[in-house]
């Protein structure tokens, strides 16, 4: 196995155990073994069950988020405990040969059934990490009932498929209008998993127009590196959600991007509102914080997207960052050009 490949695997072996924790398994058979009325033997060591091996296959419990769990995975299924596996070709997930999906334990119409393991295929791209994308659309695309067989009418909660990672499932708690979830491409860069309300980023008032700077090449940067500023008026959060959720959801690049840092401000019924996030960049949204603090510019969010191009900025990077961004807040009309 190519050490690229290795070090991306164990990399995502790490993101995948710290999100699911227990439910990532070794094998199909320790998957089995969890349930109390298995007659599969147990693995030797709970180590074992969770050394999981880089050239695969994975294994991945699938249940609903309001599930809980005592620690033990001691869940009755009828079926069994529906799982995701994840067969992987040997170059996975630097090359185009697409990883494998099988769902074991499902008990669900097989034209559905092939509809869904179709589309996690096809989402598949080279340097893309496939795992907790495709374990939580498995989640949200299957309710409870359809998983165990317990009611095979039970709501569907579809994503429209050409919205890249975006996906609509059933809320956790009482708003039965639903939540989005953003999943990033890759869990290389620490980009944080977003959900946002529907009910928000669907409503056209709160809908803002945005502007978008030229592309900007970073000097000694790898030839890919790009960085592009995303500004526009918010006066609510409600405002913030819709903005952000257009340009992860609705913009295919945007959404493939390494970070997406950004900051936002503003004043409503006389109380004052701002926060910052670094998506994955570390101290880049208090550093966009700074220079609307900085500049007195109020009621606006900027976002800076970034295209990481294979070579390491170092501080410089955060000059640029800042740079991109003043130069959204010049052409949105938030600040003077000369200021």
């Amino acid at each position: 196995m190519e050490r690229g490949v290795r070090d991306r695997r164990a990399e995502e072996i790490e993101a995948l155990q710290a999100y699911y924790g227990n439910d990532l398994r070794r094998s199909l058979r320790d998957v089995r073994s969890m349930s109390p009325t298995s007659t599969s033997p147990p693995p030797k060591s709970e180590s074992e069950a969770f050394d999981i091996p880089l050239e695969g296959p994975w294994f991945l419990r699938i249940r609903q988020t309001n599930m809980e769990d005592d620690g033990s995975g001691d869940i009755n299924f009828s079926l069994g405990t529906p799982t995701l596996e994840i067969r992987l070709p040997p170059c996975y997930p630097l090359g185009e040969a697409r990883p494998e999906p099988i769902l074991h334990n499902v008990m669900m119409n097989p034209q559905l059934k092939q509809q869904l393991l179709r589309e996690l295929t096809e989402m598949y791209e080279a340097e893309i990490d496939v795992g907790i994308l495709w374990g939580e659309r498995c989640r949200e695309e299957l309710s409870f009932g359809e998983l165990t067989g317990v009611n095979e009418d039970a709501d569907e909660y579809n994503a429209n498929s050409n919205q890249g990672t975006a996906s609509l499932m059933k809320s956790d708690g009482d708003n039965s209008k639903g939540i989005r979830t953003f999943i990033p491409p890759t869990t290389r860069y620490s980009q944080p998993i977003r959900h946002f309300p529907v009910d928000v980023i669907t409503n056209s008032k709160y809908q803002r127009m945005m502007v978008h700077t030229l592309p900007f090449h970073p000097p000694k940067s790898g030839p890919s590196e790009i960085m592009i500023a995303h500004v526009c008026t918010v006066t609510c959060i409600e405002h913030v959600q819709w903005a952000l959720a257009e340009l992860l959801f609705n913009d295919k690049k945007v959404s493939k991007a390494t970070h997406n840092m950004f900051a936002y401000r503003f004043t409503s019924d006389g109380s004052h509102f701002s926060d910052n996030d670094d998506d994955g960049e570390k101290g880049s949204g208090s550093k966009l914080a700074s220079l609307l603090d900085m500049c007195h510019v109020e009621n606006v969010l900027v976002v800076v997207s970034r295209w990481f191009g294979g070579s390491l900025l170092g501080p410089a990077r955060f000059k640029w960052i800042a740079g991109v961004a003043k130069d959204g807040l010049v052409q949105g009309g938030f600040l003077a050009e000369n200021k």
